[in-house]
């Protein structure tokens, strides 16, 4: 029963609502309000601070759900551990990680290591790198050092400059933070863990970038790219649609400090984690570096060239229609 309890109060800590937690859980909203109505009975204090959105986590809450969170991966590692006995029937892996993964690792690790064990489930949250670091499994891009997290393994990922096809500085092999300084900016948002490297690479060569545009939407980022001349500064694999479908171009950047980014797995050296995690992350090291030696491929000359060729056939056009005339 205990255990149960502890599955509700997380369910609710991480929603940050009854209402959707009930809906989660798929049991009736009044009964978990009981739930946590006799927790915080039994403790003598409140564990959430009620307000019209929803609930918020009170001193007492964020104590106790370390508490839950500690013991419920411990159960799950017992379970993991009988169920080894047989092989790897089931689990829950618990993964947070940043949206450049989301259109294609993921779906497909997820996928394919499923095959291979149908029993394990998945629990994916999508946030920014330094939210990331709390997580059981974290997936986060140039994450903050520090002493309590270990790196499973780590991706060299690159910055690189996305730009429309036609931008001037398109057809260059490479171009220099300042270099796109003079044109606008599409920048991720403060605290992120691109941001911060891109903000400390330039400070390294003495320049300031003022952004045209802040977001922590991928997607928006690049759209302003393709619609005006600006520039934006994300991995191959972000923007790895646009880039294959030659919406965009990426150039790479000379600077070292954004060539030296990497994407790490990390974890909670404290932390024992369940053998279906362990063995995920084992498969997602092979999965990643299949997947970033295809979006590493050179796609930049021949979206240009496309762009040349249909500049050059508009040209002909053009021509033609001069001569009817």
């Amino acid at each position: 029963m205990i255990n149960q309890s502890l599955r509700y109060f997380s369910a609710i800590a991480r929603h940050g609502s009854i209402r959707e937690a009930a809906e989660e859980l798929h049991i009736a909203q009044s009964a978990l309000s009981r739930q946590i109505q006799k927790l915080e009975e039994d403790f003598g204090a409140p564990l959430f601070q009620r307000h019209a959105r929803g609930v918020k986590l009170t001193s007492a809450g964020e104590i106790f759900l370390r508490h839950a969170q500690t013991n419920l991966r411990q159960i799950e590692r017992v379970r993991s551990e009988i169920d080894a006995l047989k092989g790897l029937r089931r689990g829950l892996v618990s993964i947070q990680a940043i949206e450049s993964l989301v259109p294609h690792l993921l779906p497909r690790a997820v996928t394919r290591f499923s095959e291979r064990h149908p029993g394990i489930n998945f629990e994916i949250t999508i946030d920014g790198s330094d939210q990331v670091v709390a997580a059981v499994i974290g997936l986060a891009f140039y994450p903050p050092a520090e002493r309590e997290l270990e790196t499973v393994f780590k991706m060299r990922e690159p910055l690189v400059a996305l730009m429309s096809a036609r931008h001037p500085l398109a057809q260059r092999p490479r171009v220099s933070l300042a270099d796109c300084v003079v044109y606008p900016i599409a920048s991720p948002m403060r605290h992120t863990g691109s941001r911060i490297l891109i903000d400390v690479a330039c400070k390294a060569v003495g320049i300031h970038i003022t952004p045209a545009l802040e977001t922590n939407a991928i997607q928006l980022r690049v759209r302003f790219v393709q619609v005006n001349h600006g520039i934006t500064f994300l991995s191959r694999l972000s923007a790895w649609d646009s880039l294959r479908a030659g919406e965009v171009v990426a150039v790479p950047i000379r600077d070292r400090l954004v060539n030296s980014a990497t994407i790490d797995a990390i974890t909670h050296a404290s932390r024992q984690l369940p053998l279906a995690a362990e063995e995920f992350l084992r498969f997602l090291q092979g999965e990643f570096q299949n997947l970033h030696e295809l979006a590493s491929a050179p796609l930049k000359r021949e979206a240009v060239a496309n762009v040349s060729a249909h500049s050059m056939r508009a040209t002909e056009q053009a021509s033609s229609g001069d001569k009817r005339s």
